[in-house]
């Protein structure tokens, strides 16, 4: 247990602790968008704006610019994520086609030394199916199971070009205000003369961990990958948000580990930030 930090097995076991003892607000979150009519858009993971301070930048892949680029530890971090569904019913009225593209960019808008550039964008096309299930696992219910394709990939050039292709499945467990999914995937191979980044799957694992739970309108929301690597190469991320009027909401995130962004899949970040959520995982 010595790679994963002591605070976030803690903050883990709370959340699971916490959860009430029927289907509630996260069934009915899976339902509703089993139900919604084919090209309705939708959130598919949070939509926010954060200012972020991280410990230390990662200053490597930025190398070949001269000793001149230099990285502020203060940036704003923001993410926009949408889904729709493609096909209704798809096998015996059940089983949906969706289509999800998810973008996150780190700006170093502060750092008008060097032009206050984008640091980092990923952008994340998928294409998976979905159906609704309903078996009941120790008191837990697995509500719905996905099955897709995954590209990530930021769009530059070399030095600084980073991407890989996944086949993943998603596991949709849920109880009442608490929520978890589990998430393997099986990195698709590329030529030695194509691959980017051959040690990726090193940094990000085959699996990724999230546990939510929903408290009065406040979400408390652990993702974790690679947790349990021989050299602490773990991912992990907290993250609470809260209501500020209307939909709008505030979020509190803390990042610590590797796999934050593609630039620093293999960069060990600790990162905090405070915004604002457009859209939450409700």
């Amino acid at each position: 247990m010595r790679t994963f930090p002591k605070v976030l097995v803690f903050y883990l076991l709370l959340v699971t602790a916490a959860f009430a003892q029927d289907d509630g607000i996260w069934s009915k979150r899976i339902e509703d968008d089993a139900r919604r009519e084919p090209f309705t858009l939708t959130a598919r993971k949070p939509n926010y704006v954060l200012v972020t301070d991280m410990e230390q930048p990662n200053q490597a892949p930025f190398e070949f610019a001269g000793p001149d680029f230099k990285l502020h530890n203060e940036e704003l971090k923001y993410q926009l994520s949408l889904q729709t569904k493609m096909a209704d019913d798809l096998f015996g009225g059940n089983g949906d086609l969706w289509f999800g593209y998810t973008q996150v960019s780190w700006w170093q808008k502060l750092n008008s030394a060097v032009s206050s550039p984008f640091r980092e964008t990923n952008y994340e096309p998928e294409l998976y199916f979905s159906w609704l299930t309903s078996y009941d696992l120790a008191g837990f219910r697995l509500r719905a199971v996905n099955v897709g394709f995954v590209h990530q990939s930021n769009g530059r050039e070399d030095p600084l070009s980073r991407s890989w292709n996944r086949v993943f499945a998603d596991f949709q467990v849920v109880r009442g205000d608490f929520a978890l999914t589990f998430k393997p995937w099986v990195r698709i191979k590329e030529s030695a003369a194509e691959d980017d980044n051959p040690d990726i799957r090193n940094y990000l694992g085959t699996y990724e961990l999230r546990v939510l739970y929903n408290w009065r309108g406040h979400v408390f929301s652990f993702m974790g990958r690679n947790l349990l690597d021989g050299e602490g190469r773990y991912n992990a991320e907290l993250s609470w948000s809260f209501p500020i009027k209307n939909r709008l909401r505030g979020l509190v995130q803390w990042y610590k580990g590797y796999g934050e962004s593609l630039i620093d899949y293999n960069f060990n970040m600790n990162r905090i930030g405070v915004g604002v959520l457009l859209t939450d995982w409700l």
